[in-house]
């Protein structure tokens, strides 16, 4: 006997949402490799911030130089059958950086605890947003680390950059590990 058009509407529907169910898994495990290494990155640059704070960009450049490199690897290798992945990630990474150094500009002089909360809040702010059209799970992280450092601006200056290393860095490459599963 053939199913009724309402099985077969709901088989299709069955079938729609292992694949979203699929993808999903699939986007994670991408993108725990890019919070572990940016994760990774951050905290390097942010003890190496709390032991140098007169280097700041001799630390951070030569570490974002980095990290862009290896994410750009990270990301075609992600995804190999997708054209253009490697010149979308770099706009992508670049247009935050990007609007991290207009807004430091534009709002100068701030202080470099000030100046360095714009992209974490951005990036939070991006992981909202995905989270909310796409992956529940990307809310989570938004909202948590962006709640950590403003909570380190608020409560703790004296060990900010120590805080930092921690409540973005370190939470971001938790949340990778935790992706990856």
């Amino acid at each position: 006997m053939s199913p009724s058009a309402q099985e077969a509407a709901q088989a299709l529907r069955d079938i729609a949402a292992i694949n979203a169910r699929a993808a999903g898994f699939q986007d994670y495990q991408a993108e725990s490799n890019q919070l572990i290494l940016w994760g990774s990155m951050h905290v390097i640059g942010f003890i190496l911030t709390a032991l140098f704070p007169q280097q700041i960009l001799f630390i951070w450049i030569p570490l974002i130089l980095l990290a862009l490199a290896i994410g750009c690897i990270l990301a075609v290798r992600a995804v190999p059958l997708v054209q253009g992945v490697a010149w979308r990630y770099l706009v992508l990474i670049g247009s935050i950086l990007l609007f991290h150094i207009v807004i430091n500009t534009i709002m100068w002089p701030v202080s470099p605890q000030q100046g360095t909360l714009v992209a974490p809040l951005l990036v939070c702010t991006l992981y909202v947003f995905r989270g909310v059209h796409l992956r529940p799970r990307y809310l989570l992280i938004g909202v948590l680390v962006a709640t950590l450092c403003l909570l380190g601006y608020a409560f703790f200056t004296a060990f900010f950059w120590w805080w930092m290393a921690f409540a973005y860095g370190g939470v971001f490459v938790l949340f990778g590990l935790w992706l990856r599963r």
